[in-house]
C-alpha cells in the first residue's frame, strides 16, 4: 500500500516535466526578459533609481501588465523677498514676490503697524456710526413727521383731539386691550394687526388680555360704557390716558401718517430687545400658592362639611397672576 502511494506521487510529479519536454517550449526567466541598458545609460539609470523616478523595464510580451508612466510632480517653490538687496534684475518679472515683506524680529510686534492702524480706524468708525444710529432712534424728530402728516404744527399736541379715558396705570403709558381667544377670527386678527403695528414702531406698550384676566375685561367695559351700547370688542388702544380707538381707527391713522406723532412720547424698545425673562412675553405667570389650580386646601372648611377646597385669593379665575416684572 505504501509502495503504491509513492508510485502515484512520482507519476504525478513527472507530468509537468514531461509536458515541457514534449512541447519543446522554454519559459523565459524574469531576469532574462530584461534587456540590459547600454553602457552609456548605466550611470543615468543608477541616478534615476536613487531619485525614485526610475520605472522598471518590462518586455514587449508583457505590455498588458505595464502601468502607464506618470510624470513626477515638480515641487513649487515660493520666492520670499528678504529685502531691497534681494531684488535683482529679475525681481520685476513677478509682482507676487514683492507683495510679501518679511517681518523684522527686532520690532515689538510682527504685524504691520500700518495695517493695525487701518484696522483700528475702521473699528472706531463703525462704533461711531453705531452710536449715531442709536442716537437718531432715541431722539425722534417730531417736527418733520408732523409736517409730513399734513400741515400739523410742531407745538400742537396730537392727542388733543382724543377723549380722556385713562385706564389704571395708563397716565404715561401705551395700553392695548387684546384677546388671545380664536373664537372670532376677525377679532383675533385685528388684535394681531394692532400688535404688529406697535412692535414695528418699536413702542413699549402694556398688553392686557381680557380673556386671561377678568379684571381687564371689567376695566374695558367701565372705560367705554358710554361710547358703545354693546360690550366693547378688543383691540382698544389708549395712549397717555387718551382713547385712540379700535383696529379700524388705528390702521387708518397709520396709513395717513398720523399714528407716529400720537406715539411720540411713548417709551421705545431697543432693537433686538428680548422678551421678559420671567413671563417670556405672556404678561402672566402661574400662581405659586395654588400652582395654577385656583384652589387651596382649608382645614376649617373641611371640618364644617362644606368642602376642603376654597378659591385661592392670590390669583385670578385661571390660576394666573400678572407678571411682577413687566405688568
Amino acid at each position: 500500500m505504501r509502495g503504491l502511494r509513492s508510485r502515484i506521487l512520482r507519476t504525478l510529479q513527472s507530468f509537468p516535466v514531461a509536458a515541457t519536454a514534449q512541447s519543446g517550449l522554454l519559459l523565459p526567466s524574469p531576469v532574462a526578459a530584461r534587456k540590459p541598458p547600454p553602457n552609456g545609460e548605466e550611470a543615468g539609470a543608477a541616478e534615476r533609481r536613487e531619485a525614485g523616478t526610475d520605472m522598471p523595464t518590462v518586455s514587449d510580451g508583457d505590455k498588458e501588465n505595464l502601468s502607464p508612466e506618470v510624470a513626477p510632480r515638480k515641487a513649487k517653490k515660493m520666492r520670499v523677498s528678504l529685502g531691497p538687496e534681494d531684488e535683482g534684475p529679475g525681481a520685476g518679472a513677478g509682482e507676487a514676490a514683492a507683495c510679501y515683506r518679511r517681518p523684522d524680529p527686532a520690532t515689538a510686534t510682527l504685524f504691520d503697524p500700518e495695517l493695525l492702524a487701518a484696522f483700528r480706524g475702521a473699528v472706531d468708525a463703525y462704533a461711531r456710526a453705531l452710536e449715531e444710529a442709536r442716537g437718531r432712534d432715541d431722539e425722534y424728530d417730531i417736527d418733520d413727521v408732523c409736517g409730513v402728516a399734513g400741515g400739523g404744527v410742531a407745538d400742537e399736541d396730537p392727542l388733543a383731539g382724543f377723549k380722556y379715558r385713562c385706564p389704571p396705570g395708563g397716565e404715561r403709558a401705551v395700553v392695548l386691550y387684546t384677546t388671545s381667544l380664536h373664537g372670532v377670527r376677525k377679532t383675533f386678527e385685528d388684535c394681531a394687526c394692532v400688535r404688529r403695528l406697535l412692535e414695528g414702531l418699536r413702542v413699549a406698550f402694556l398688553e392686557r388680555d381680557v380673556s386671561m384676566h377678568a379684571q381687564y375685561r371689567d376695566e374695558l367695559r367701565a372705560l367705554l360704557l358710554d361710547l358703545d351700547a354693546a360690550v366693547p370688542v378688543p383691540p382698544r388702544l389708549f395712549v397717555d390716558g387718551r382713547y385712540v380707538g379700535g383696529a379700524d381707527e388705528v390702521v387708518t391713522m397709520h396709513e395717513q401718517s398720523r399714528l407716529r406723532p400720537v406715539l411720540r412720547r411713548a417709551p421705545r424698545r431697543g432693537a433686538g430687545e428680548a422678551a421678559c425673562a420671567v413671563c417670556g412675553g405672556a404678561w402672566f405667570v402661574v400662581c405659586g400658592a395654588c400652582s395654577g389650580s385656583h384652589r387651596l386646601y382649608d382645614a376649617a372648611a373641611a371640618s364644617s362639611g362644606s368642602g376642603d377646597r376654597v378659591p385661592c385669593p392670590g390669583c385670578n379665575e385661571n390660576g394666573l397672576v400678572p407678571c411682577p416684572l413687566c405688568s
